[in-house]
C-alpha cells in the first residue's frame, strides 16, 4: 500500500471539502462537498458501511485515478480514513498521539491527566482487527474535540494497516506503536502553558 506522500494532497483536498467555508474553497479551487456526504459518513458503524457511501466513493475514484491499486485491503484502509476524519472538525497540524498525550484541559490549560488517559490510548495501540481500530481511533478523534491533522492521521492509519496486513515489516523505531508511545509520552512529558495550546 502506498502512503500519505504519493495522496496527502488528495486527502486533505476531500477532507477541505467537507469542513472549509464555500469563500475559502473558492480560494483554493476545491469544490465544496454536498453536505449530506458528511452526515452519512459520521452516521456510518464500520469501514463497510463507509465504502457504501457517496462521499467515500468521491474520495476512493480519485484515488485510484492517481494510480492506487483496487485491492480490497486497500478499500479497507481507506475507508478507515474516510470514517475517521470525517470526525476531525479542525486542521490543528498536530500528529494524534502528541495531542492525546497532551495535560491540558478543554480551555489549554495546564492539567494533571493527559487527554486521553493511558488505558484508552494503549487499547489502540493494541487493536486486533481493523474494526476495533477503526472504533478506538475514532473515539480518540472526538475526545480531542475533533483536532489533529487529517493528513498525519490518515497516514497513521495506513501503516497500521500496512503493518497488520504485514505488507512491509518495519524495524520496532519505525512501527507505528512505537512511534506513538513516544510521541505520546513525550507530550505527557511536556509543560504547557496558555500560550502553547493556543
Amino acid at each position: 500500500m502506498s502512503g500519505m506522500n504519493q495522496y496527502g494532497n488528495t486527502v486533505l483536498r476531500w477532507w477541505q471539502g467537507m469542513f472549509e467555508d464555500s469563500a475559502t474553497l473558492k480560494a483554493k479551487g476545491i469544490p465544496p462537498a454536498p453536505t449530506s456526504h458528511k452526515a452519512q459518513l459520521k452516521r456510518c458503524d464500520s469501514a463497510d458501511a463507509v465504502m457504501l457511501q457517496e462521499g467515500f466513493r468521491m474520495l476512493w475514484l480519485e484515488l485510484l485515478n492517481q494510480g492506487l491499486e483496487d485491492v480490497p485491503q486497500n478499500l479497507e484502509a481507506w475507508a478507515t480514513v474516510a470514517a475517521v476524519l470525517v470526525h476531525i472538525k479542525q486542521d490543528n497540524g498536530e500528529k494524534l498521539a502528541a495531542q492525546a498525550g497532551k495535560k491540558v484541559n478543554k480551555h489549554g490549560e495546564p492539567a494533571d491527566k493527559s487527554i486521553v488517559s493511558e488505558l484508552r490510548f494503549a487499547k489502540l495501540q493494541n487493536a486486533p482487527t481493523p474494526d476495533d481500530f477503526l472504533k478506538r481511533i475514532r473515539r480518540i478523534v472526538l475526545q480531542l474535540d475533533g483536532k489533529a491533522s487529517p493528513t498525519k492521521v490518515a497516514d497513521d492509519i495506513l501503516q497500521w494497516f500496512d503493518e497488520f496486513y504485514a505488507w512491509s515489516p518495519r524495524k520496532a523505531d519505525k512501527r507505528i506503536s512505537v512511534r506513538w508511545a513516544m510521541d505520546y509520552y513525550q507530550a505527557a512529558n511536556q509543560k504547557y502553558s496558555k500560550s502553547k495550546t493556543a
